[in-house]
């Protein structure tokens, strides 16, 4: 059965290759370009399918025979397509395609000032202009004018409140999708079921089709990195040892690492979710930029992987031996980093989850995926002798402090005082952002607007709201501070018993096999008579409802659930199939997580405070003697007499 899977799945690509204008974007396996028209090998051709939906702000790509992947149509903004023509009429439907061509190799540029549009696509380009029909196609050097269909002159939109790096307005180029895609070679269909657009588009391999090599197995990953980034007792065995392959992987990851085309001018690093492989040599040539950020553990993992290799180096200077210059170079790309974390706090404390990239929901200050949290545990080891339950970040970045203190402050540009403001602003950002729900501390929404500090909405699906999943992590780092202030300890706490007076029992999610579905499965929340209790990722801001137009009749807190249409829905099984079966709106041992992380962090506490007395007790217990010493001393020294007083005048 899975061979025969496999065939129709070949010939089904046989036949979508056949049917797509193919075009060389560089040399064939061969060794040259095919002329126009020429037949060539299906495996020499990337495939891949772009999708727009009429409903939603979303694209879809796909590669071959593999699953759409969902993601906004313009980067961070919840803009949809235009259907001009009227609903459910692909003919005219018109939307921003910069991001969803860049998939394929494709760059759009356009000039607001002039109203010109270019795109570029293998040896393709394609001009319009604002406000015009006129199209010309230039194809091995020969010019073809084509007319775009009426009513389908591109056009620009300035999305309000947004702007571009330099200040200017954000803008959005809307094309004529259908017209655009064919043009360029593509083959276009309409999913009725789905009402999306899928434009199929066929081209050689290239520099920038091809993605780095993907290598599971290997030591060193990008997604490695951004997942579980390698341990300092690793780096250290390997520092320690005389294994000099090993030391060579080490070396050649780390720079891969720091290579500019990895990691950005600005300092960060994109996600990429991939396991591509830091030891091969191509790995910078065929890796495509990708804006710098802290979700989905990209950047601080990237720092914690070059500061325990600088640890071991500088602990003992003869572990890599012979790469002096290497680490310097690995080095700078860690100064680099630190500048990163100063440079995209914002004023209120927090961190985006994009910068500077900042459009959309991407400049919101971001608890999602742990990226605010994760900076800020960086943060907190930098600054940070000990945690109160772990110390291992803190003893990594030990190096760091020390360097701080012996070198001129102007060697890094960054102070430990620099630092420290970094930390405090966080820590009172966190606090503050706790939600109060008639008047009882809750917990945490996953972001939040850096203009007024309250939770505002991410992507289309996830709503203002109290957020459970993030909301744990929090907790674990406010756990870790030693010596807590009272807000911190009222953080803790009120969190852990608010967890107490949620979730329900008796149901569960469940996977349910459904073919005519296209992840192949619904998940549904339904009753199973468990005594475990099962948690919303998302409660509402209220007790009634009142912070949502789609809901009223409740009392007390209640979860939230909501599809791309971002309406607040009670039930999770009612609409929205797509986010249901991808999102996880339900959570499981929140309450447990909570109150196992209190009982720890008492311990902890409670270990600490102890140690901290019998130190004082001790310090207590000498000052007596030295004070019964200096009052015997007084009362043995000679007393002056006023001819002595007299003569030290005289």
């Amino acid at each position: 059965m899975r061979f025969a899977k496999k065939t129709l799945l070949a010939a089904a690509l046989l036949v979508m290759a056949a049917s797509v204008n193919v075009l060389p974007a560089l040399a064939s396996k061969q060794g040259s370009a095919p002329e126009m028209g020429e037949t060539v090998p299906v495996e020499d051709l990337v495939i891949k399918f772009l999708a727009l939906p009429e409903f939603e702000p979303t694209r879809y790509t796909k590669q071959n025979g593999g699953k759409f992947a969902p993601e906004e149509i313009e980067k961070g903004l919840l803009i949809g397509v235009d259907m001009k023509y009227g609903p459910g009429n692909p003919d005219g439907m018109m939307a921003p395609l910069k991001h969803s061509f860049a998939d394929i190799t494709a760059d759009l540029e356009f000039d607001t000032a002039t109203g010109e549009i270019v795109i570029q696509y293998n040896d393709l380009v394609l001009e319009m202009e604002e406000g015009s029909q006129d199209a010309v196609l230039t194809k091995n050097g020969s010019q073809e004018h084509l007319t775009i269909p009426e009513d389908l002159e591109p056009y620009f939109l300035e999305i309000e409140g947004e702007t571009d790096a330099d200040g200017s307005p954000y803008t959005v180029c809307y094309l004529p999708v259908k017209f655009t895609a064919e043009a360029l070679g593509a083959n276009v269909t309409w999913d009725e079921s789905m009402h999306r657009l899928v434009m199929a588009f066929a081209f050689y391999y290239s520099d920038a089709a091809i993605q780095p090599i993907i290598n599971s197995k290997s030591p060193y990953t990008t997604k490695m990195l951004e997942t579980s980034p390698t341990s300092w007792s690793t780096i250290a065995s390997i520092a320690s040892s005389s294994n000099a392959a090993k030391k060579k992987e080490l070396i050649t990851a780390a720079l891969n690492v720091v290579n500019p085309a990895y990691q950005n001018e600005d300092g960060g690093w994109g996600k990429t979710n991939t396991d591509y492989d830091l030891l091969e040599d191509s790995f910078p040539r065929l890796y495509g930029h990708a804006y710098s950020t802290f979700d989905n553990g990209a950047t601080h993992g990237q720092i914690k992987f070059l500061s325990r290799i600088l640890r071991a180096a500088k602990e003992d200077p003869n572990s890599f031996k012979g790469y002096e210059d290497d680490l310097e170079t690995i080095e700078a790309g860690f100064w680099k980093s630190m500048d990163y974390m100063i440079n995209s706090q914002n004023e209120a404390g927090g961190w985006p989850q994009y910068y500077p990239y900042g459009v959309g929901y991407f400049k919101l200050i971001t608890f999602n995926d742990n990226a605010m949290t994760s900076v800020m545990q960086l943060v907190y080891a930098l600054t940070h002798e000990d945690g109160l339950i772990d110390s291992s970040l803190c003893e990594d970045f030990s190096w760091v402090r020390k360097a701080l203190t012996d070198d001129t402050p102007d060697k890094h540009n960054i102070t430990i005082e620099k630092l420290n403001n970094m930390w405090e602003k966080a820590l009172d950002c966190t606090l503050k952002f706790q939600i109060t729900v008639d008047g009882e501390l809750t917990a945490w929404a996953q972001q939040y607007d850096p203009e007024t500090g309250e939770p505002t909405i991410g992507r289309a699906f996830e709503l203002p709201s109290i957020c459970t999943a993030e909301s744990q992590a929090i907790m674990n780092l406010l756990t870790n501070i030693a010596e807590p202030s009272e807000a911190v300890k009222t953080a803790i706490t009120s969190y852990a018993h608010w967890t107490e007076e949620i979730g329900v029992e008796g149901y569960e999610s469940v996977n349910i096999s459904d073919r005519t579905r296209e992840l192949g499965k619904d998940r549904r929340y339904v009753y199973t008579g468990t005594t475990k209790k099962t948690y919303g990722r998302f409660y509402g801001l209220d007790k009634d409802g009142s912070s949502y137009d789609s809901i009223d009749d409740v009392d007390g807190f209640y979860p939230i659930y909501s599809g791309r249409d971002s309406i607040a829905k009670l039930d999770h099984n009612v609409g929205g199939h797509e986010r249901r079966s991808g999102y996880s709106f339900v959570q499981t041992d929140i309450e447990k997580k909570a109150n196992d992380q209190l009982k720890k962090w008492e311990k902890a506490l409670e270990s600490y405070e102890k140690k901290h007395l019998e130190l004082e007790n001790e310090i207590k217990a000498v000052k007596p003697a030295t004070s019964s010493n200096a009052d015997k001393n007084e009362e043995t020294a000679p007393v002056a007499t006023d001819s002595n007083a007299d003569g030290g005048k005289n």
